[in-house]
Order: structure tokens, then sequence, then C-alpha cells
């Protein structure tokens, strides 16, 4: 079990604990279903049944595993993140999900910097200001529709599944077709990895080019160039 989530379930049933103690202790509320007072007792029953219910039903959420989303159409970074938030603290595939998190992170600090950069070194408007800015404006678009992709493949993984998957041969379905579908799980995963890889490289690039930038010397359009070509090259993975 990861640490963080044995820290929320340690947490969680502090919490129950503490809201127990102050119901029922003497020396704080001292609430009980035999109190004189119809409300007290009353509500001592309550409580008691709400806090079982938040009981049962929060561990068994947390015990279980990340709820995995219904399959959505994946448009904008928002929905993206939701969906690898909802993957990241899973067992097989968390690591996948909080990588692909990271890199959204990384490309919104590494467009900030580098249009920072385009807008001190060039005057706004300019030729030279328009031509940067349209080439890092297409890679961005580029590594946004990417790691959208990226978080809509994450739908096809389900932990639970895949769990069992991976005891095949202790069931009686044939083990040829449970195989089958371990290498589809393969597959997405190598095809989001790919995605991964591949904007790693151009927001390398884009890194390069935010620091050439920021020095003195003249801009080489080499980096321009090598940005353009990766940013057809990402397309592919998408």
């Amino acid at each position: 079990m990861k640490v963080n989530k044995l820290v929320k379930i340690i947490g969680f049933n502090l919490i129950i604990i503490i809201a127990a103690v102050v119901t029922y202790s003497p020396g704080l509320l001292a609430w009980y279903p035999n109190d004189p007072s119809i409300f007290k007792a009353g509500m001592s029953i309550l409580i008691g049944l709400f806090l079982a219910a938040v009981f049962i039903g929060g561990n068994s959420r947390l015990l279980s595993g990340p709820q995995m989303p219904v399959n959505v159409d994946v448009s904008d970074f928002s929905q993206a993140t939701k969906i690898l938030d909802m993957y990241k603290n899973g067992s097989y595939f968390g690591q996948t999900a909080q990588t692909v998190l990271d890199q959204i992170e990384r490309l919104g600090r590494s467009m900030t910097r580098l249009q920072t950069e385009i807008d001190r070194r060039f005057e706004k408007n300019s030729m030279s200001n328009d031509k940067y800015s349209a080439i890092v404006n297409e890679a961005n678009l580029s590594l946004t529709d990417n790691l959208i992709s990226a978080a809509q493949k994450m739908q096809f993984f389900d932990e639970g599944e895949y769990k069992r998957l991976l005891n095949f041969e202790k069931d009686t379905i044939p083990d040829d077709i449970q195989k089958q579908q371990l290498n589809l799980y393969k597959l997405n995963e190598d095809s989001i990895k790919n995605v991964v890889t591949a904007n790693e490289r151009l927001i390398l690039q884009l890194d390069t080019l935010a620091v050439e930038l920021g020095s003195r010397g003249e801009p080489n359009d080499d980096i321009l160039d090598e940005i353009k070509k990766l940013t057809q090259e990402v397309k592919y993975y998408k």
C-alpha cells in the first residue's frame, strides 16, 4: 500500500474517532441513546448510524483504489487533468498518469518562459516577434493535442481488470485470450510513453530557444527549424 494512501486512511479514521469521542464522551457532548432528553437520545443514534456508514463507505473506497472515470471525450486540459488525477495513485498505471500530469505542468511553465523571452527580445507585433510566436504557438498546440490524447488513452486502463489478468492462470478463461488482453494494455501504455517521449524532445527545444533568446547572441534559426520539424513529428503520436 502506498504511503499517501495509508496517510489518507489513517487521517480519515482519526476524524471519525474524534467525532465519536466528541459525541459520546462524558466530558464533552455526552449524548447516549438512553439519555432522558429525546433530542439527545435521537441525535446520538443518528450520529452513530452516520459515522458507521461513513466508516464503511469511506474505508471501502480508499482501500479499493482510485475510482476510474466513465470513458469521456477529452477536449481540454481541465478534463485531461481530472482523468489523470483519478489514475495517478493506481498501483499499475499511476506512474504513467503522473508523468503525463507533470508534463502538462512543465509545458505551461516552458511556454510562459519562452513567450516572455520572445516579447522581451522582439518588439510586439514586429515581424520577428510574429515569426517566433507563430512557430511556438504551433508547437504548443501540437503538444496540447498530444497530452489530451494521452489522457484519452488512459481511460482504457482498468486496474482491477489488469490485476485479474495478471493471474490469468488461476481462472477458467482461456489463457490465450487473456494474454491478448494483457498485450492490449501493454500496447496502450507503450503508446502513451511514446507520446511523452516525443513531447519531451520538443519541450527541450522550446526551453533551448528560451535560453538562447535570453542570451546576448543572435538567435539561431536552426533551433526554430528543429522545433518546426519536431512539431510535425509529435502529430504522428496523437
